[in-house]
């Protein structure tokens, strides 16, 4: 079983997979927002559906710096509901802060022109949310116990 990561964003969303062993984030690609959340959503699984069987959904989670809510906070929360009524799986909200702006100075390094930097940056930002996800505690003992909540 994988978990997939998404980095929902207003025009396009970020898409990444874990190996079998849930151990790495791969970046998919990006794809285009619907006019509609369950059209999203319908489009998000219709994605993931070749990476089979699917264990939980990561969904970066766009907090402000201080924590609190963003604007887009809301929107995220109602797509994972969707989501997860959808599929059946469960769904995880993680907080995504800076990964996008993580992954665009990487690629800047990189030396990659901003038009190139367009083409990967969501897909890129969705494997460093799953990644996060995978190395945290909790992503580890859910790896470890098959989907049982933490100790903690």
């Amino acid at each position: 079983m994988r978990i997939v990561g998404i980095d929902y964003g207003n025009a396009r969303i970020g898409l990444a997979a874990s190996d079998p062993g849930k151990i790495l984030a791969s970046p998919l690609k990006a794809i285009a927002t619907k006019k509609n959340l369950r059209d999203t959503a319908a489009a998000i699984l219709n994605e993931f559906a070749p990476y089979e069987p699917i264990e939980t959904f990561v969904i970066g989670l766009p907090l402000l710096m201080n924590g609190k809510e963003s604007p887009g906070s809301k929107i995220v929360r109602e797509l994972a509901l969707i989501l997860e009524e959808l599929s059946g799986k469960k769904v995880v909200l993680w907080d995504e802060r800076l990964t996008t702006a993580q992954v665009e100075r990487t690629l800047k390094e990189a030396e990659m022109r901003r038009k190139k930097r367009v083409l990967y940056i969501d897909a890129m930002a969705a494997g460093a949310i799953l990644q996060s996800y995978l190395d945290s505690p909790r992503g580890r003992f859910q790896n470890s116990n098959s989907g049982a909540n933490p100790p903690f």
